[in-house]
């Protein structure tokens, strides 16, 4: 059954092409809510524009709940941000089947590898969330990312440095941010940026979405004594079943590629990918969320 935000879409569509526009702002997603709610029936909330593209990705539904019409027209949506904008219609790419293929998932053909947990604190781990802070938290902890660019990677990183995380930039908000330094062909040492996006099992990993990490961590670091030469976008998601960390790692930008426009930009490639099984499992990433006992309330 179609999503409630199908019908909303495809009433966007109509207005922004009566318009002459594709991109659909934060007025224009509310009102479309407003006029779909009055006429459908339905109870969508129109005070919170932003997240409606977001949620409409959420899970893995998002090419079933786009209008038949425009996927038939090959239309399909990206988010956008910045100026009010939440995204904009496009048309499918050359060989695309589906409005949100979704390219940068497991194949089931990655190597594996085994990383120990046992340093991770029990007490901790009865804590264990099915959420991305706790997806990055255990991947700092556990250093996967270090051992992705150790063992799997082929890029020659001589040392990684976690900075932040939930890092909220203008247009974009980075899970985690790290600084790597690595060795060229030479010798020489130099500076990058990793930025890391995490995903639970269910959520699929968005292409636009880390596009836009990149070009907004290059925009935050231009402006400081730091030369940073290039971006190395990283997705890590955990694996239902399997209590592991998949690690795509995708072609490093460099700052022409960063800052270059928004329909200018290249594509989004995966130079490797790997699957990181924590021994023992970690509750809340890809296994079984540690049960708590609830407090009971003081009596009166």
């Amino acid at each position: 059954m179609p999503s409630k935000k199908t019908v909303v879409v495809d009433h966007l569509w109509d207005v922004l092409q009566a318009e002459g526009r594709s991109v659909a702002t934060f007025d224009d997603v509310s009102r479309a809510i407003a006029d779909c709610n009055a006429k459908y029936g339905n109870n969508l909330r129109a005070n919170n524009p932003a997240n409606f593209m977001k949620d409409l990705l959420r899970g893995g539904n998002a090419s079933k709940n786009w209008p038949s019409r425009l996927t038939d027209l090959r239309i399909t949506g990206r988010q956008v941000t910045g100026e009010e904008r939440i995204f904009e219609f496009i048309e499918f790419r050359e060989g695309q089947t589906e409005p949100f293929p979704n390219p940068f998932e497991p194949t089931g053909n990655e190597k594996q590898y085994v990383i120990q947990s046992v340093s991770l604190p029990l007490t901790t781990k009865k804590l264990g969330r099915h959420d991305e802070a706790w997806l990055i938290q255990v991947a700092i902890n556990l250093r996967i990312l270090e051992t992705h660019f150790a063992t799997a990677s082929a890029l020659q990183l001589l040392e990684l440095t976690h900075l932040q995380t939930n890092v909220k930039l203008n247009r974009a908000e980075i899970d985690g941010l790290f600084l790597a330094v690595l060795a060229d062909a030479n010798g020489r040492n130099f500076n990058a940026l990793v930025t890391c996006e995490a995903k639970q099992h269910k959520d699929p990993i968005l292409g636009d979405q880390i596009i836009q990490q990149v070009a907004s961590a290059y925009a935050s670091v231009s402006t400081l004594e730091m030369s940073i030469e290039l971006i190395i976008p990283i997705a890590i998601k955990s694996m239902k079943g399997l209590g592991a960390v998949y690690v795509a790692e995708f072609e490093a930008w460099s700052h022409d590629e960063a800052a270059a426009n928004e329909s200018d930009r290249k594509d989004l490639v995966v130079a490797c990918a790997a699957v990181y099984r924590l021994q023992p499992p970690v509750p809340g990433i890809g296994h079984p969320q540690s049960k708590t006992k609830k407090l009971r309330k003081p009596n009166a």
